[in-house]
């Protein structure tokens, strides 16, 4: 039957009111629903972690961040979760949780996640600790986390300081004494050396710090050659119920050195006991691997139940040990099939090594940018990547993977001076420019990146008109700035103004015209207004620095050299 218009609408208005009314009825309802199921999935999540159950802490987690993937305590488990994998993806969620709630502490566990998924120098940590308000030297983990970072560069008095710090903030919490004690071992001072053996001894009655007193004593006898002291207070260690997994591996190194026949026993002992812990597993397949026992760790994970066997960070281990074999066929087999979850993008990066390995560089290409565009737009799967291509010696991968992270992530500094380093040391004025004109657009108040960017814009002629423009408001705003006066001085000798350059420049201290950057430009305009004999000892001054960029040193090439 046709319904004529009026019906139509009448039966439009009333479709309309039903669906209002369902809305105002379900809609609270239904959110209401949601918000009880994601309390619910956290508090199961929550309570398979503090089990030990892993798997099933990762599968409510998710089932968290499918309601809602901003819930920031469910971030925090998911933090946890990542780093037990060993995975750089504990970065992700580090960020997310300090980017949400941008407490100092938040950001110190990011900077102490950032020790263990970067590599020396360790940028981001660096940053993190720099960009912190003075307050944080008032809480204890800003020294302990600046103290770790100190040791990982060797810098032991740096990290002495800091713990020192830490114990006049806790003067109660004798583990930051002990600390002290433990950098102490490192000493070239034989009565200093001795002190702190006494000092961990001293310890070893403290039911809460024996442990860590006994680990300090064991690497001080391997230390010192003494493998058979060292088994002894290992075997101590054991015995006290803070022993952990890295503590038995310890053992067994110490075994191992030792040609002990108890070794393998004790070896499979282990693998038992942790069969059913991923996070131990991990370890023990990772320890072996560094111990010449990579085939054996192979052959051990490959053997393990297909539940455990097929976890993501179980595979990583594999396919970790089967590169230290090198055995590439056996690589590119296994990462060809196989889902790691959110970490996929290591299984793909691992295939791309072993084609590489095979020498298929069209199949390499493919799997390397598969690898990269399943990152996406994680912080830290991206930073994995980049650590991966500093250990198989990618240039070119890397230096993509810097540009692609500081396009995603401009405001890490870190990431823009990586780069500047790499672009300055090549030569590279165009990848210079193109950083200055990023971070002058994404920092506009810091002055210094506009005037970089107004000077790489000069030298390579890019707009010059705007960047002279540029140039003369900051050498306004910023007079008796050398560099500023530098890069205005040079956008006027472009223009064949060089007596007005040269006027600006001569009212500089003298101590400053004789900086490199500065002299180069000062000697130019000498030599430009017709006083060589004045302008060489500044262009000698320029031609003695190794890091001109390669259109400086053009700029000097077309000034006779006197000499």
């Amino acid at each position: 039957m046709a319904v004529t218009p009026v019906r139509w609408k009448k039966w439009a208005i009333t479709a309309v009111g039903i669906t209002i009314a369902v809305a105002v009825l379900v809609g609270p309802g239904f959110s209401k629903y949601r918000k009880l199921k994601e309390h619910q999935a956290l508090a199961t999540a929550q309570a398979a972690f503090a089990k030990g159950d892993y798997r099933s802490a990762v599968l409510s987690a998710q089932q968290v961040l499918q309601l809602n993937p901003t819930n920031i305590a469910n971030c925090e488990l998911m933090a946890q979760l990542a780093d037990l994998a060993k995975s750089p993806t504990t970065l992700d969620w580090r960020k997310k949780v300090a980017d949400a709630t941008p407490s100092i502490e938040n950001k110190l566990l990011l900077a102490e996640a950032a020790l263990r998924y970067q590599s020396r120098p360790y940028p981001l940590t660096a940053q993190i600790l720099l960009d912190l308000p003075p307050a944080a030297t008032n809480v204890v983990r800003f020294h302990l986390v600046s103290a770790e970072y100190a040791l990982a560069l060797r810098q032991l008095g740096a990290a002495a300081a800091h713990f020192a710090a830490a114990a006049g903030l806790a003067p109660t919490n004798r583990l930051y004494r002990l600390n002290l004690a433990l950098i102490d071992l490192s000493s070239t001072q034989t009565n200093k050396l001795a002190v702190a053996r006494a000092n961990l001894q001293s310890f070893l009655t403290d039911t809460n710090l024996a442990a860590t007193a006994l680990r300090g004593l064991i690497t001080d006898r391997l230390a010192q050659g003494e493998t058979a002291a060292a088994r002894d207070f290992s075997e101590q260690l054991l015995r006290t119920p803070q022993a952990t997994v890295a503590d038995r591996l310890q053992h067994l190194h110490i075994l191992k050195n030792l040609s002990s026949p108890d070794f393998s026993a004790q070896l499979a002992a282990l693998q038992k006991n942790t069969a059913t812990n991923l996070p131990g597993t991990v370890q023990i397949a990772l320890w072996m691997e560094a111990h010449q026992l990579a085939p054996e760790a192979a052959a051990w994970l490959a053997e393990l139940p297909a539940r455990f066997r097929n976890q993501p960070m179980v595979a990583m281990a594999r396919a970790s040990a089967l590169e230290t074999m090198g055995d590439w066929p056996a690589l590119r087999d296994f990462c060809t099939h196989g889902d790691w979850q959110e970490m996929n993008f290591l299984r793909l990066a691992f295939l791309a090594h072993a084609w590489a390995q095979l020498g298929e560089a069209a199949v390499t290409a493919g799997n390397w940018h598969a690898a990269v565009d399943n990152a996406g737009n994680r912080y830290g799967a991206l930073i994995g990547l980049l650590e991966l291509t500093a250990r198989w010696q990618l240039p070119a991968e890397r230096q993509d993977l810097l540009w692609l992270l500081l396009q995603k992530f401009p405001r890490e500094r870190w990431l823009s001076q990586a780069l500047e380093q790499q672009c300055l040391a090549t030569g590279d004025t165009p990848g210079l420019w193109r950083i200055y004109q990023q971070l002058s657009a994404t920092f506009p108040g810091e002055v210094g990146w506009q005037n970089n960017f107004a000077y790489t814009s000069l030298l390579l002629k890019k707009d010059s008109l705007a960047a002279e423009v540029l140039a003369a408001k900051l050498q306004k705003q910023f007079p008796t700035n050398a560099s500023f006066a530098s890069t205005y001085a040079f956008a006027l000798h472009l223009r064949g103004r060089n007596m007005e350059a040269l006027a600006m420049m001569q009212a500089l201290p003298s101590a400053e015209l004789r900086t490199s950057a500065v002299a180069l430009h000062y000697g130019l305009l000498l030599a430009s207004t017709g006083k060589p004999a004045e302008a060489a000892p500044y262009l000698a001054i320029a031609r003695k620095d190794a890091s001109l960029l390669p259109e400086e040193k053009a700029l000097l090439a077309a000034v006779p050299d006197p000499h």
